[in-house]
């Protein structure tokens, strides 16, 4: 067995911004055998932004002899020293091994979470009576899901309140749900549940269906370009795959998440030409045999995997509609699409505020296979 030989350093930083992992962020300057300095990012378990600390950062000192062309380097191994300005959210670990188990890791931080909020001036007015409702009593979790149908009225709250409080809200005029709802769009009724994408801003959800179905050329005023197979990929509850089913002959719906099916499923039970198929849009794509006319693909914020733009590339369609809520990712994708591998003309890009006052956009692109 090789011993690995290593390097510890000592910095006192600032702490930065916490991570998704539960760690904070910091940058410090280092200085390499040729003499040059640079910076590099670590991650630093167990501490809070703006905390003063002197931290730790062991790392390898140089490859092992042995193993020199085939060594890489591992991340460095940091820790906390000594903390010289806490945060006023920093209190004292309940458990005694915290820091070493790798479980728990904002166990050294005020759990408190629930803001005294009485009403959203962007909400709906239903949820704003909800809140009222809500805010002046004690709540099980740190958080409350409350959504509301526009079309329908009904309201979804988890958890679901105890009987006293359900009371209250039902006083309020409000139609309570526990485990699912219902929303209408574009005509059609759609069940929906908290584990369960669905968009959240129906009128403007509305507007992007709209365009998706005339992106494809399937909407009634262009019904005599009448396509006959449309592939829904990451249907969700099957939201296109339903409004596309009354316009199509033949609707392919892609989606991995289970609770997701179910939902499209049940949403989808009166119409006979939609096929669900559960899977990864990059393992099934390309496993479709039959001849495809159109795609409606919305992927999540990371955009197509290779896989999926490789297949768009060796088989096009004729049609792409990409719904995107990430522009970056979408303009990377689109790149390939036309640019880097030239087998589709960018016909339109549309964004649109879906959340309106924050800085998130959707965008619909419409492309055409030349």
């Amino acid at each position: 067995m090789i011993r690995e030989e290593t390097l510890t350093t000592y910095h006192t930083v600032t702490l930065g911004a916490l991570t998704r992992e539960g760690t904070t962020l910091v940058a410090i300057t280092e200085q390499s055998e040729e003499g040059e300095q640079y910076t590099r990012t670590l991650h630093v378990p167990a501490g809070l932004p703006g905390e003063r600390v002197t931290i730790a950062v062991e790392s390898p000192a140089q490859p092992p002899k042995r193993r020199k062309r085939y060594w890489k380097a591992r991340p460095p191994r940091v820790w906390i020293t000594e903390i010289h300005e806490a945060s006023p959210l920093r209190i004292e670990a309940s458990c005694p091994v915290f820091g070493e188990c790798g479980g728990c890791q904002l166990q050294h931080m005020s759990y408190d979470r629930v803001l005294p909020l009485e009403s959203c001036p962007i909400a709906h007015e239903q949820i704003n009576h909800a809140l009222k409702v809500l805010s002046a009593v004690p709540n099980q979790r740190p958080q409350v899901l409350i959504r509301c149908g526009a079309a329908t009225g009904q309201m979804l709250i988890q958890p679901h309140p105890d009987p006293n409080i359900t009371q209250q809200l039902a006083g309020k005029g409000l139609d309570l749900h526990a485990e699912t709802m219902e929303e209408m769009l574009c005509g059609e009724l759609f069940r929906i549940r908290p584990s369960s994408f669905f968009q959240t801003n129906t009128a403007q959800a509305e507007k992007m269906a709209t365009m998706v179905l005339d992106g494809l050329a399937v909407s009634a005023q262009h019904s005599h370009e009448h396509r006959r197979t449309i592939v829904d990929a990451y249907c969700g509850v099957g939201t296109f795959a339903l409004l596309l089913a009354r316009q199509v002959d033949n609707v392919i719906a892609i989606e991995e998440s289970a609770s997701a099916i179910k939902d499209a499923q049940w949403n989808l039970r009166e119409v006979s030409n939609v096929e669900i198929l559960k899977g990864k849009v990059e393992e099934l794509l390309p496993t479709l045999e039959c001849h495809i006319d159109g795609l409606v693909i919305d992927p999540p914020r990371a955009g197509c995997q290779q896989i999926v733009l490789d297949v768009l590339v060796q088989h096009p369609v004729d049609r792409i509609v990409y719904v995107s809520c990430e522009p970056s990712t979408l303009a990377r994708d689109l790149n390939i699409l036309c640019h880097l591998h030239p087998m589709y003309r960018l016909l339109s890009v549309q964004p649109l505020d879906m959340f309106p006052q924050t800085a998130h956009i959707e965008c619909i692109a419409t492309l055409e296979h030349i």
